[in-house]
């Protein structure tokens, strides 16, 4: 079994990398392929000035401690939000072929871990690399295997949570419901850690106003006591070899650190039965989404998903614009296919703003930094909200074929995938951007009343929409005309040259902005300065300085889409794709 695992994973990296030499002979790879080969040189191989090439680790205690609480925010993200699909999804080949070979589970599942190996001792050894500045001296040997473990415990971790997840969907729990059960187990534990700590408080405050070091090293010796140290152990086990000075420290350490990875190898095996079935249904659905795409067709739903699938937020006219029905359709795939990520991040970000907000004298500073707080995740949300959402010609178009055959101009077609993620960026930034208000009233501001803060907000409400059409249109644009430097649909693809062609890909993007940007910045400084000629003092200036951006930018996005319109009816993105 092993040889076998060995064998697999050697020719398939082998024949990976043939693949990707064979794609060097197209310029657009080749072109991509020089430029990731220069990141990664000035990432891990280019001089640095006082690089440390010694055996300098890192602070014992405060780096102790620094992983562990890294490691714990992993884990907490992965049970809060993680998802029920295993990291040990299986092909339909090797479901084929493994579960009907006389194999036991706990062989597939050895076999399947020790394929997943390699690719984690890669990227521990990719990692080492880029955080030492390409400095590989005999201590970094340590940092690549204790951070191999660390990898290697945190996939089993992964997995199990996964099964329990699905054991959860099984039976009826919604994912509502199992992340407020979640929320509430750990909300059980945080209080209880409050308490042992309340009496150390003083102390890791104190520490903490000496310096930093002293402070890490202060709660380090706290995590190591008692109660609390029994639960942290784990974690601490896992990491310190990591933090090993020397090869003989690693080795002390080591034992305890197999014995945490083993502990979560027999809580994997003892769910060997659930993973069975996990992996089987997994393949097959992979295997009827393959057929679905090759076929031109969107994959078929899953039927838990089916069950468990949200309502519709509203019904569609039958007469109507044919781009209002492209953006409905795009806005009803977001509406269902998000999760219950984003309320419980704002209930979390509330329950600790107003927790810190209650240690304070005056409550005006948690209000305060809750406003900063959704004034930020407003700012995000139109900046990068662009690149997360990609419900529009960046998913549809692997169904180019399909789009070709509806009976829509390609002008209202662009218009109706573009405005689509707008509509939902722009309820989150104006959502955001109330609240922000709201919260603001409650607070005195000096120097900034309240009518000022009402100009700031239409100002920013009228400016955010113009601002996600600009940025959404351009990475559509780039979907459109280089089909095959963007990536299509959910997959990622991977490989040296596709950084080249994503650093090309945001250059691109970042000149485009300017050139769209420059115009109507012009069009709305002459606004203001006729507002200041007509009497309009202060803040308010900005408001006719935000219609001027806005609609120069809308004028814009007007062109843009009638031009990719014609590029849509002329081009043929499915040779891009097939090449």
């Amino acid at each position: 079994m092993i040889s076998a695992a060995l064998y697999l994973s050697r020719r398939s990296l082998a024949n990976a990398t043939r693949r990707r030499l064979a794609r060097l002979r197209q310029p657009k790879y080749l072109i991509g392929f020089a430029l990731g080969v220069l990141y990664y040189y000035w990432l891990i191989a280019r001089p640095r000035s006082g690089a440390a090439g010694g055996a300098a680790g890192l602070p014992g205690a405060g780096g102790e401690v620094l992983a562990i609480l890294g490691l714990t925010t992993f884990l907490l993200m992965n049970w809060v939000f993680g998802s029920s699909r295993s990291p040990f999804a299986f092909t339909p080949a090797e479901t084929h072929y493994l579960f009907t070979a006389p194999l036991t589970r706990r062989q597939v599942l050895d076999f399947k871990l020790l394929r997943s190996q390699l690719p984690l001792f890669l990227s521990s050894l990719l990692s080492v690399l880029i955080f030492s500045g390409g400095h590989f001296t005999p201590s970094r040997i340590v940092r690549v295997l204790g951070l191999w473990l660390v990898f290697s415990a945190l996939q089993m971790h992964y997995g199990v949570a996964a099964l329990v997840r699905q054991s959860l969907e099984e039976h009826g729990v919604t994912a509502v419901r199992r992340r407020l059960g979640v929320i509430t187990v750990l909300t059980g534990v945080a209080v209880a850690v409050a308490l042992i700590l309340r009496r150390q408080l003083p102390e890791v405050q104190a520490a903490f106003a000496a310096g930093p070091a002293a402070g890490l090293d202060a709660l380090g010796a706290i995590l190591h006591r008692g109660v609390l140290g029994v639960i942290v152990w784990p974690l601490s086990a896992l990491v310190r070899p990591l933090l090993a000075p020397d090869l003989a420290t690693f080795a002390a350490r080591l034992p305890a650190a197999f014995l945490v990875v083993g502990l979560h190898y027999v809580w994997l095996v003892r769910s060997s039965l659930a993973f069975e079935e996990v992996a089987v249904e997994s393949a097959e659905r992979m295997a009827r989404r393959i057929a679905a795409w090759r076929s031109g067709r969107r994959p078929p739903p899953s039927e838990r998903r089916s069950k468990g699938a949200r309502r519709s937020l509203g019904r569609l006219a039958p007469v109507g614009s044919p781009a209002r029905a492209i953006a409905w359709k795009n806005v009803q795939a977001e509406w269902r296919g998000s999760g219950v990520r984003l309320p419980v991040i704002i209930v979390l970000g509330v329950a600790a703003v107003a927790w810190v907000a209650s240690l304070g004298a005056a409550a005006g500073t948690g209000i305060q930094v809750l406003a900063t707080l959704l004034l930020v995740f407003a700012g995000m949300a139109v900046v990068f909200g662009p690149y997360i959402l990609r419900n529009d010609l960046r998913a549809d178009l692997l169904l180019w074929d399909l789009l070709k055959s509806y009976p829509l101009r390609g002008a209202d077609l662009v218009a109706g995938e573009v405005l689509g993620p707008v509509a939902v960026l722009t309820g989150v930034a104006w959502g955001c951007l109330l609240a922000a208000f709201a919260a603001s009233l409650a607070i005195d501001l000096p120097g900034f009343p309240v009518l000022d803060r009402l100009a700031a907000l239409l100002a920013t409400a009228i400016a955010a929409p113009a601002f996600l059409v600009v940025i959404t249109l351009i990475q559509n644009a780039a979907a459109l005309v280089f089909p095959a430097w963007v990536t299509l649909g959910p997959g990622r693809a991977a490989g040296v040259e596709m950084i080249g062609q994503r650093m090309l890909t945001m250059i691109g993007s970042l000149l485009l902005m300017l050139l769209a940007f420059l115009p109507a910045a012009v069009v709305a400084a002459v606004a203001v300065a006729i507002a200041g000629v007509a009497g309009v003092d202060g803040v308010w200036r900005a408001v006719p300085g935000a219609i001027g951006l806005t609609v120069t930018l809308g004028f814009e996005g007007m062109l843009a889409v009638a031009w990719l319109g014609r590029v849509f009816e002329r081009s043929d993105p499915a040779a891009e794709l097939g090449g």
